[in-house]
């Protein structure tokens, strides 16, 4: 594909919300970076025009859970990070919920070697320490010993550029206060950030909230804390911001993540059905939707959950049980950002892998006016960007040329719960690294993302 020295963007409105900006402008790109923005009309190589069109940095998708790579075969199985790249994100953050890579180093230099579609950082996922010390029942407490081992392998990851560490608290419940503080404090040398899946939801999500919160407070730490819609939208949802709200006031540094769905997505083996869940989330059988295999698009009965559980415990779920103005409460706060919480499985799963960006645009702006562009610009940019420490969310001078291009009257999502991956209508162009990722919803170069570290 033929290399252009200077690409420019002109006639389009640019939204910036790291530098305050909503207004036409003309941007020039030079070897990856941003080098010019003007009022007036700029020359280069290669012209986009944007007329008509709105140019912001690139979405950042700051909880996903990421493609494996095979090592066997030298290839990452992509499912998510295309549909990710169709819906504008260009940086993405895996590695969460204390899930990740089997081989992180190796994932690592794979995405630098290989190239994939987007740009991707990662978390290190307390799963994988755990695994790494043969501690594999999730029910069970790590020992002391352990424990040390997990800290000291987490700060040795943690330099090789990861950008914090992630809890699936829920899915390990054998971690205790001593397991969840003692690796959390690898973050403190560079203030990284630590980010959970905490312990419970519905009417039990105060007191797992609290549970993680005490980490930031005992270590003077960043939190973030995952997909609140999944966690409190049942009724608790005003109750719990207020929670949040009290502890960032007393100077608890937690930003939260939410999607756009009231309905969550997981396997049908994780923790989140052990018994009790039906009564949990007042509902039947019924609301869980099996979104692959055998029984896929079908909704659960007794038996047939019982024959997965125990017999395919890795098939994708989806649960029809969130309430959806607690959704929409969660996504008007000011201090939660949008993500996608997206996994796919043989393109296979919830829609919110390929809908999320799109959606937010269409149904919380346009439709129901919960938020302004420029605010769902700067939710899905700018402060997860600057959350997470990297170059990334700005046009500012200097930063990556990672764009999105779209068409406001049009961008709407396609991907439903029975074609999930459906791309949406409206991304006119996505850049990544300066270069052109997508061009009317048609992938043009999916090698261009790279391994992304917390910037110096």
């Amino acid at each position: 594909m033929e290399a252009f020295k200077r690409t420019v963007i002109n006639n389009g409105y640019v939204i910036d919300p790291a530098n305050k900006i909503a207004s036409q402008l003309n941007i020039a790109i030079e070897d990856g970076k941003i080098v010019e923005i003007s009022n007036k009309k700029l020359q280069g190589h290669r012209e986009i025009d944007a007329k008509g069109l709105i140019v912001t940095p690139g979405f950042v998708d700051c909880h996903i859970h990421e493609d494996p790579y095979n090592e066997g075969e030298d290839r990452f199985e992509i499912n998510i990070f295309n549909s990710l790249l169709r819906m504008g994100v260009t940086m993405a953050i895996g590695g969460n919920c204390g899930i990740g890579p089997k081989n992180i180093p190796s994932y690592i230099d794979a995405i630098n070697r290989l190239g994939i579609p987007i740009n991707l950082a990662l978390l290190l996922p307390h799963g994988y320490l755990r695994k790494l010390e043969n501690v594999n029942n999730k029910y069970e407490r790590a020992s002391p010993k352990q424990i040390a081992n997990m800290k000291k392998r987490a700060e040795e990851l943690l330099d090789m550029g990861l950008l914090g560490i992630s809890f699936g608290i829920r899915y390990i419940p054998g971690i205790d206060e001593e397991e969840l503080l003692e690796i959390s404090s690898a973050c403190k040398k560079d203030n990284k950030i630590v980010a959970a899946h905490i312990r419970d939801d519905a009417d039990n999500v105060m007191k797992a909230a609290e549970e993680f919160i005490y980490v930031g407070k005992k270590l003077g730490i960043p939190l973030q804390i995952s997909h609140i819609g999944s966690m409190a939208a049942y009724g608790q949802m005003e109750d719990f911001l207020s929670l949040m709200d009290y502890h960032s006031l007393q100077g608890v540094d937690l930003s939260m993540d939410c999607y756009p769905y009231n309905a969550f997505g997981t396997k049908i083996g994780e923790t989140t059905y052990d018994d009790g869940f039906l009564e949990r989330y007042k509902t039947s059988y019924a609301s869980i939707e099996i979104a692959e295999g055998k029984y896929r698009g079908q909704r659960c009965t007794e038996k047939i959950f019982k024959e997965l559980r125990q017999g395919a415990p890795d098939t994708l779920t989806i649960a029809h049980v969130m309430k959806e103005d607690e959704v929409d409460k969660a996504l008007a706060h000011p201090n939660v950002f949008i993500a996608s919480d997206g996994i796919l499985n043989n393109n296979q799963g919830h829609p919110r892998a390929a809908g999320t960006f799109p959606k937010v645009i269409n149904e919380y702006v346009k439709r129901k006016k919960i938020i302004s562009l420029y605010e769902a610009v700067e939710k899905m940019v700018y402060l997860p960007a600057k959350r997470y420490g990297i170059n990334k969310g700005t046009l500012s001078l200097g930063s990556d040329a990672d764009i999105s291009i779209f068409d406001f009257n049009t961008i709407k999502d396609n991907a439903s719960f029975e074609k999930p991956v459906l791309p949406p209508d409206g991304i006119k162009y996505v850049i990544i690294n300066g270069e052109i990722a997508l061009e009317n919803n048609l992938i043009k170069n999916p090698y261009l993302g790279r391994f992304v570290t917390k910037d110096k």
